[in-house]
């Protein structure tokens, strides 16, 4: 008899203590959104700004959980935000390599993302081109 109640309590124990209250939910959103190049506003003449709207952005995540964005390139490639890049710009003067670099980064609030592109020369000819990006919220 001891030895049936020897195995109940080795085959039992162990379920009642694996049994946890502990409920996961993974509160993720991801979205893709397009930016054309008409979108973009220049602010100041010294950088272009879009605002992007993410309602799924609540005070509730910007108080306790976090946003992300990310560049997605032509081919699916993708680069956090802030980003810095280095160009060289071989066709504004003829026979000549310019160097600039572009800064991409972003900021957020309750129900939006701004997105901001800067140049290191301040020097705008035109707006960015059209940009893709992936905004992802976790709450």
């Amino acid at each position: 008899m001891r030895k049936i109640c020897f195995i109940l309590c080795c085959l039992v124990l162990p379920l009642l203590l694996s049994c946890e209250r502990n409920y996961y939910e993974d509160n993720l959103y991801s979205a893709q959104y397009e930016v054309p190049a008409d979108a973009w506003s220049a602010v100041d003449d010294s950088y272009f700004s879009v605002v992007l709207d993410v309602k799924e952005i609540t005070k509730q995540v910007c108080q306790y959980g976090s946003v992300q964005c990310f560049l997605v390139y032509d081919n699916g490639s993708q680069a956090c935000l802030p980003l810095q890049r280095y160009i060289a710009d071989t066709e504004s003067v003829p026979g000549q390599v310019l160097y600039y670099q572009e800064q991409i980064d972003f900021e957020y609030s309750v129900g939006t993302v701004n997105v901001f592109y800067t140049s290191s020369d301040f020097l705008y000819k035109e707006r960015p081109g059209k940009m893709w990006f992936r905004v992802v919220v976790h709450y």
